[in-house]
């Protein structure tokens, strides 16, 4: 499970090491979106727990934090989990898109790359939710396909989220 989506013109790889730091970087300049979800802009440790953060009874080998560096550096980062919740079943859990880079096709491309490598993988859903309160990301990711399969509530540490649960079957 080397082998990483291709996106034209960006290097793509695992997000590890030295390039936590600049992943927590990339966290701090989308804090909109950390805002939006929490209600606080991303602490300190938000990229060192991301790329360990698997649910519980899940093994950390089936999580892939793959990040897309541009010309500018990293410019998204991806969250995903393999087999959840059942084989077959990949869980988009985050696609980040560096404010300059947004609203330019970049987030498409990167996601149109990385369906194509699940499918590859032998994938044959991808899931993932949408806050409520995210008209942009739910009109996103309807255009790339997906369907609202329900709906749930999110519950944080300070709120209460509700979000659409959204699937592609591939």
């Amino acid at each position: 499970m080397t082998d990483l989506p291709a996106v034209e013109g960006a290097l793509v790889g695992l997000v590890a090491g030295t390039a936590v730091d600049e992943l927590q970087d990339l966290l701090e300049r989308c804090a909109d979106f950390e805002i939006l979800v929490t209600g606080a802009p991303p602490d300190p440790h938000a990229a060192a727990d991301l790329v360990v953060e698997v649910p519980q009874d899940h093994p950390l080998r089936d999580k892939l934090v793959i990040g897309v560096w541009t010309a500018d550096g990293l410019t998204v980062v991806i969250d995903l989990l393999r087999d959840f919740p059942e084989a077959g079943a990949w869980y988009l859990g985050l696609l980040l898109v560096a404010p300059e880079a947004r609203s330019q096709g970049l987030g498409g491309a990167v996601f149109r790359a990385l369906h194509a490598w699940i499918v590859g993988q032998g994938g044959r859903t991808i899931r993932l939710i949408v806050q409520d309160q995210n008209p942009r990301a739910i009109a996103f990711w309807t255009r790339m396909g997906f369907r609202t399969i329900g709906t749930s509530v999110q519950a944080l540490e300070d709120r209460e989220n509700v979000v659409l649960r959204m699937e592609l079957s591939l």
